[in-house]
């Protein structure tokens, strides 16, 4: 089963082609390391694959349930994030649905009118859609597929070296 694909891919900025008929399947399953030098189009790529950024031309298809993250090459953190937090911040958006649950459970108290309880209903359904009931499994299986220990995430994000650093 295919979970990624992409057909004849072109982004181009300012008249500078970076990306020129990139096709390639990804399976379930499988893992995959992108390599190349400064400038190859490393990072538009992935900005590409998980919808930060258009193609000029070309398809991207993920596989249906599948969620896609991208974490900074160059990330700024505040003071005294720690390697879990990094890892949470790609369940911000999660986080953001589940405030507004929240918000939304509270304000039920005195408010059981139709378009309230049809509100929560619907973002009720996107959040389980998008995998928030799932997403405390799904941290741990990045990061124990990144082996990272409980030691690591518990680290000051900015303390680790480069080269131990996810994303």
């Amino acid at each position: 089963m295919i979970d990624i694909s992409l057909q004849n891919i072109k982004k181009s900025f300012g008249g500078n082609e970076i990306l020129r008929g990139v096709s390639f399947d990804i399976n379930q399953g499988e893992r995959v390391a992108l390599l190349g030098p400064n400038g190859a189009g490393k990072s538009t790529l992935l900005n590409l694959i998980t919808g930060a950024m258009e193609p000029d031309e070309g398809t991207i298809v993920t596989a249906p349930g599948k969620r896609l993250g991208l974490i900074s090459q160059i990330p700024v953190y505040p003071a005294g994030y720690t390697t879990e937090d990094v890892l949470r911040s790609a369940f911000r958006h999660l986080d953001d649905i589940r405030e507004r649950l929240t918000a939304l459970e509270t304000a039920m108290q005195t408010d059981d009118s139709p378009a309230t309880l049809a509100k929560y209903d619907a973002l009720t359904a996107e959040y389980e859609r998008l995998g928030g009931y799932s997403a405390d499994y799904e941290l741990e299986r990045i990061a124990n597929g990144l082996e990272l220990s409980p030691a690591m995430r518990g680290q000051s994000f900015e303390s680790l070296s480069g080269g131990k650093k996810p994303g």
